[in-house]
């Protein structure tokens, strides 16, 4: 029972997500544009449709507590778990002639995403990927320009994480292939 006490304890999350985002293509001919946006099934973004959105979860606790509208909680028998669905659309102007950018270069883009700050105790993931702020991670070789995809941020947070604040960035980056 003390145990269980104890785990309740880990009250206060506060989550910074996603605050720099990054295009590259051939800056002559493009220019890449990522937007984070809330989705409809998940937490309101602070700064939804911009390139530097949050996310804030507000306090929090394993056991017991509120659970904000657009956000699953899910405990587990050595950790808890928070996740919430966001979207991101990468759009891709042509700077030189009214041609689509698809003509002047592929019609995908790559996208990838890493941890400011490295973090060894919690997990965080985006789409199921782990990320570490030692490399980025590839979210995905294929994204298509224009298009709404949507991702799942999940944070995984052991017992034995003191309670208090966890917050942390991530950069996304997104290549034209």
């Amino acid at each position: 029972m003390f145990r269980a006490t104890k785990w309740a304890m880990v009250a206060a999350l506060a989550v910074l997500a996603m605050p720099r985002v990054s295009g590259q293509c051939l800056p002559i001919l493009c220019a890449l544009t990522l937007t984070l946006q809330s989705d409809a099934s998940g937490l309101t973004l602070g700064g939804s449709g911009t390139n530097s959105a949050t996310m804030s979860f507000g306090a929090m606790q394993a056991f017991g507590g509120t659970v904000l509208s657009g956000v699953t909680k899910t405990v587990g028998t050595a950790h808890w778990t928070i996740s919430t669905p966001f979207d991101v659309k990468v759009t891709c102007s042509n700077l030189l002639t009214l041609l689509p950018c698809t003509l002047l270069l592929t019609p995908t883009y790559s996208l990838t995403a890493q941890l400011e700050s490295a973090d060894a105790i919690n997990s965080w993931e985006i789409g199921g990927t782990t990320l570490s702020s030692s490399s980025a991670s590839t979210l995905t070789s294929t994204g298509t320009y224009g298009a709404v995809t949507a991702y799942t941020f999940s944070l995984k947070i052991p017992f034995s994480e003191s309670s208090g604040a966890i917050s942390n960035s991530i950069n996304f980056l997104s290549v034209s292939n």
